[in-house]
């Protein structure tokens, strides 16, 4: 990240988790003028706790028959099947 003064680079100093989740507030000190700025930056997923396990992976579903495909098109999937053909 860049500094909004200067445009030197932020070295991160501190950062504080919110009550919400997701949330926090990143401390950074400017390397060429040592102006410290807070960021507030929103983790989309938030973060993984290192003491967490993790979970093992779901197994791929098999790919769908020709047959399946075409019974899950439903009502109107074939009708517009049928008008593009004529």
């Amino acid at each position: 990240m860049r500094c909004t003064r200067c445009g030197g680079e932020l070295i991160l100093t501190n950062v504080v988790r919110d009550a919400a989740p997701g949330v926090e507030y990143h401390t950074f000190v400017c390397a060429e003028c040592h102006v410290t700025e807070q960021r507030v930056l929103l983790m989309r997923h938030g973060r993984e706790d290192e003491g967490a396990p993790i979970p093992p992976a779901k197994p791929a579903r098999p790919a769908a028959t020709a047959e399946e495909q075409r019974g899950a098109q439903g009502l109107f999937g074939r009708l517009m099947a049928r008008m593009r053909r004529h």
